[in-house]
């Protein structure tokens, strides 16, 4: 399979931003457990409070895995793409030299 160096570029950047966004969602979900544990661990009259904080990083999270997802569905359609791409070229021997 050849590509060219446009290409490759495209591919290291989207392979930086995944592990970048996969960095991001780990973290929220550890903000989660955080906040989770602070809202059981809290005082009634602060419940309220504690639950607040609790369900906005659960939508932090969400959202993060959100970004995440969509980063592996980008990088899943480029490697189909490639592997389509180098199958047709085998198939009429393009491939071959």
């Amino acid at each position: 399979m050849t590509s060219t160096p446009m290409a490759t570029s495209q591919r290291r950047r989207l392979v930086d931003e995944a592990i970048v966004a996969y960095v991001d969602w780990r973290e929220e979900c550890i903000a989660v457990a955080d906040a989770y544990g602070g809202w059981a661990a809290t005082e009634a009259t602060d419940a309220a409070l504690a639950f607040g904080v609790y369900t906005a990083a659960l939508d932090r999270e969400e959202r993060a895995s959100q970004v995440y997802a969509s980063l592996l569905r980008r990088a899943d359609a480029l490697v189909t793409a490639d592997g389509e791409a180098a199958a047709d070229r085998a198939a009429s021997g393009g491939g071959r030299r």
